[in-house]
């Protein structure tokens, strides 16, 4: 029997989850997020975290969430996905959560074609579905506009 760990976080109301080894720390949103140019809007710009920069990317604003203002639960969650870090804007980093593999149910074939680059599968602890997206195509995901 294999266990995951996963960080359990959310977006307007829906909870989404990542594997906790693709997360390498949680932080407060900068003040300043270096702004680029010629990127796609939900790339908010960059920021200097120990002298690497990260490029921040509005996960809301990625994934069509309804956007609404960041609360004092907002957060910036740093991911490290193949030696890249990203970090990702989040209205709340709720909780870390151990899961057993099989427990996590696939997306049917019809779903899975729109979504499988993104969601693995979906986590269910009571009455809550927690989305979990998939932490290998996460990079390629938020950072390639489609």
């Amino acid at each position: 029997m294999r266990f995951l760990q996963l960080v359990v976080f959310r977006l307007g109301d829906e909870e989404y989850a990542l594997e906790i080894t693709f997360a390498q720390e949680i932080i407060r949103i900068p003040e300043r997020i270096t702004k680029m140019p010629y990127l796609p809007s939900y790339i908010e710009g960059m920021i200097d975290l120990r002298g690497k920069a990260i490029p921040v990317i509005d996960l809301k604003e990625r994934f069509g969430v309804e956007q609404s203002e960041r609360g004092v639960d907002s957060r910036l969650l740093i991911l490290n996905i193949e030696n890249v870090g990203i970090g990702i804007i989040v209205d709340d980093v709720s909780e870390v959560i151990k899961v057993e593999e099989q427990s996590i149910e696939r997306l049917n074939a019809e779903l899975s074609g729109l979504g499988s680059s993104k969601v693995q599968g979906v986590v269910r602890i009571d009455e809550r579905l927690i989305l979990l997206l998939n932490g290998l195509n996460f990079r390629a995901e938020v950072l390639t506009s489609r």
